[in-house]
């Protein structure tokens, strides 16, 4: 009796062992799926993303990712809106700061990927001072990104002053860093 179970009890243990070995050398079908632009953007923190798209020549910005600030995240999605990914900001609120002569856009969440102004690689002298204590957070002269923008992290829940002075113009905005403040300043007209 020992000697006719025993081809099927070793043929069932070789199956399984098959079978097992078969499922452990399948990977998962999401391991096979090379990340997408969103994906991969997204795995970068706020302050790298922000500064990697901000920095980038216009003719090197990505076609297949839009990237938005709002005041507590980056949203980050395809262009198509099939993929969103929300890379949280921790502290702080950017703002980006296009002033400009001529023309401009209406803006209120800064696109990383979209927006432009018409200032790209121009100095400008940038001042924001606190309306409350006085406290000066940024005061300097930079060069304009590519895009026309100059962007500077600020504490939350500020209203402060920016002035802008480029070329021998300048202009002023009040701003707020609130939950429900803009991200993008394009209403500065040098004068």
């Amino acid at each position: 009796m020992r000697l006719t179970h025993r081809p099927r009890l070793l043929a069932s243990v070789a199956l399984t062992a098959l079978v097992l070995a078969g499922c452990a050398a399948q990977p998962e079908a999401a391991d096979d799926a090379p990340a997408t632009a969103v994906e991969t953007w997204a795995e970068l923190d706020a302050t790298e993303l922000i500064d990697q798209l901000e920095a980038m020549p216009l003719g090197e910005r990505p076609q297949d990712v839009l990237a938005s600030i709002r005041q507590d995240e980056v949203l980050v999605s395809s262009p198509n809106g099939s993929q969103e990914v929300s890379v949280p900001i921790e502290e702080g609120h950017y703002l980006s700061i296009a002033p400009y002569v001529d023309r401009t856009h209406d803006c209120y969440f800064h696109s990383l990927t979209t927006c432009t102004g018409e200032m790209g690689g121009e100095e400008i002298t940038v001042q924001i001072v606190d309306d409350r204590t006085g406290e000066v957070y940024v005061d300097e002269t930079t060069r304009a990104h590519d895009n026309g923008f100059v962007g500077f992290w600020l504490p939350r829940d500020i209203g402060a002053t920016v002035t802008v002075t480029a070329a021998g113009r300048s202009a002023q905005a009040s701003v707020a860093t609130g939950d429900e403040d803009l991200t993008c300043l394009t209403s500065l007209q040098l004068t």
